[in-house]
């Protein structure tokens, strides 16, 4: 009985999870992020105030540059003491999720990277935003949550 009980606890309780893959190389920025796209038309709703559908993908490039400053605003990435901006590039919508690219040139020396990530945390206390990062080749990981936004790494 307690296992049907947890069984049904843990299905029909929500998850909230996003996962963002950056990678550096020599000349490029490249950033992947995935997210729900039910929970970011509620980051988007909390953020600009209004309802903003997402639901297809006429409706994403319809308010692509909603969600960039959503986006921007809630994820930063600090290389150098120097925000970098991104814009999106690239989308699909497959199934429920929705995934963003984000591309850039890119060919400086990395000291000092910051990443700030608040996706969805406003909207959801208990969301975890997974994040990988691969810079020439070492990579990193960092798990972002309401307790946990910011990570710094230092690159020698």
């Amino acid at each position: 009985m307690i296992h049907l009980i947890f069984s049904l606890f843990f299905f029909i309780h929500p998850i909230y999870i996003s996962s963002t893959n950056i990678i550096i190389s020599d000349e490029n920025l490249e950033i992947k992020i995935k997210l729900f796209r039910d929970d970011l038309e509620d980051g988007l709703r909390d953020f600009h105030g209004l309802s903003i559908s997402i639901d297809n993908l006429n409706k994403i490039e319809k308010n692509k540059d909603l969600v960039n400053k959503y986006i921007n605003n809630k994820l930063s990435l600090i290389i150098n003491d120097e925000k970098i901006n991104f814009f999106i590039m690239d989308y699909s919508l497959v199934n429920d999720v929705l995934e963003i690219y984000f591309t850039k040139n890119f060919s400086k020396k990395i000291n000092n990277i910051k990443v700030i990530n608040q996706l969805l945390i406003e909207v959801y206390s208990e969301q975890s935003n997974i994040m990988f990062v691969d810079i020439l080749g070492k990579k990193y990981y960092n798990n972002f949550t309401a307790s946990n936004i910011e990570k710094a790494l230092f690159i020698k």
